[in-house]
Formats: C-alpha cells, structure tokens, sequence
C-alpha cells in the first residue's frame, strides 16, 4: 500500500513533467519562430562609426547575462552532491530529477519572458517571409533539429529524465530506474542526460535575424553544453552500437 508521501511525490513529478512541456513549447516557439528582419541595420564593423547603437545595447546585454547565468547555474548547481545530499536527507531521494526539472523549467521560463532584445546591432539577417522556399528551409531544418532532440529524448527514457518513473518505481516497490539499465549507458548518463548538442547547436545559431543578445546566447549555451557534456569514447562506441541496434530492429 502506497504512502501518502510517495503519492504526493508521484504528483509533483505530473506537475513538473506538465509544466515542463509547457516551458519547452515556449522555447520552441522563442528559438524558432521566424524573426521579422529590419530594413535599417547595423553591421558589428560598423559600431565605430555608430556609437550609440551599441549604448542601446548595453543594458539588454547586462540583464541577459543574468538570466543565463542564472540558469546555467541552477543547471550545475543541482546536480552537484551537496543538493543530492539535502535531498536525501529530506527523504525526497524518488524526487530528486522531478525536483531538478521543475527547477530547471522556471529557470528557463523566467529568461524566457524576461528576454531583452537588443536589435540595435543586428550582425545577419535574412527575409525568410518574402522567400517561400527559404521559409521551408529555415523552418524545415528546425524541426528536424528539434525531432532529433525530442527523438533522442525518448530513446534515453523520456519518463525517467523526467522524473516520473522514479516515484512510480518507489510506489511499486521497485528498484530505481537506473538499477535497471547497463553499465554503459549509466556511464553516458553521467557525462550528458539530454540530447542533442549539434541539434540544439543548429537552433541556436541558424536565425534568420541574428541581434546581439542572440549571439550572446547562442555563445553561453553552445560554450555551456561543450564543457558540461564530456562525453568519451567508450560513450561514442555505445550510442553506435545502440544506433546499428535500431537499424537492424527496423530492417527485420
């Protein structure tokens, strides 16, 4: 018979699994959404020329910068073992990832509706509205980016990176989810627990309207993911093994 505590926590990881999917269609919606382009700009090597556009700047690029902090923060900080520690000692442990992307999800939803835009300096830009196929093109490479890191998501257990097999197995009386899975993919779980860094790379960087702030997050979250996800050869060698494993599940 299962707990009051343990179906309380088994909400709490509904709650944060919606609330997540929320946050993440805002940020599909944020990244992607093509951007109406300007007719009068300023190149990045033109700034000598024209001060004061990058005055203008200075402040939406200040307060940018905190948010990312802010989040990338957050990203590490609750991970780190001391956090693990509280949360076990709190008894929460079953909690733990739902507690981690309900965090991560504010975090990311905060930046979202606070974002300032600097458009003042804007260093590319491109009409995809007055252009049928570079419409398609632009918006069929972001999707395919974000399938691959929607697919990836799933092929790594959607349910348990989102914190609800946990709570579920504890109710069940069951050994947690990663006692189930292999050596080699416990050993990649610790190095990178969502995919994909050239998916999420590609959305950052192929704008159609590349301002300043946009180069700013696109800079901190590439550079973020580059040192956070040290991922090794023997991870190489299992995610193509795994990959040929699909492939032959699929001929057959």
């Amino acid at each position: 018979m299962a707990s009051v505590k343990q179906y309380l926590v088994l909400l709490l990881s509904l709650a944060s699994f919606v609330y997540t999917i929320y946050v993440v269609t805002q940020l599909i919606q944020f990244l992607s959404a093509p951007r109406k382009t300007s007719k009068i700009y300023t190149w990045v090597f033109h700034l000598l020329d024209n001060t004061s556009r990058l005055e203008t700047a200075y402040g939406p690029i200040v307060f940018n910068t905190l948010y990312l902090m802010l989040f990338i923060f957050q990203h590490s900080f609750m991970k780190s073992a001391v956090i693990k520690k509280v949360v076990q000692s709190l008894g929460l442990s079953t909690a733990e990832r739902a507690i981690y992307s309900l965090t991560s999800s504010a975090c990311l939803h905060y930046l979202i509706r606070n974002w300032v835009t600097a458009s003042s300096i804007i260093l590319w830009q491109v009409d995809v509205e007055a252009n049928k196929w570079m419409w398609w093109l632009f918006t069929l490479l972001h999707a395919f980016a974000w399938m691959v890191i929607c697919g990836g998501s799933i092929i790594m257990d959607l349910p348990e990176l989102m914190g609800i097999k946990q709570p579920y197995y504890d109710m069940k009386s069951y050994a947690q989810p990663l006692a189930y899975k292999s050596f080699e993919l416990r050993h990649l779980y610790t190095h990178v627990r969502h995919p994909s860094f050239v998916g999420l790379s590609v959305i950052l960087w192929a704008s159609n309207l590349m301002t300043l702030d946009r180069l700013l997050l696109a800079v901190m979250l590439t550079s973020y993911m580059y040192f956070a996800w040290s991922t090794d050869h023997n991870d190489m060698i299992y995610q193509k093994c795994q990959l040929q494993r699909k492939r032959d599940e699929l001929k057959s």
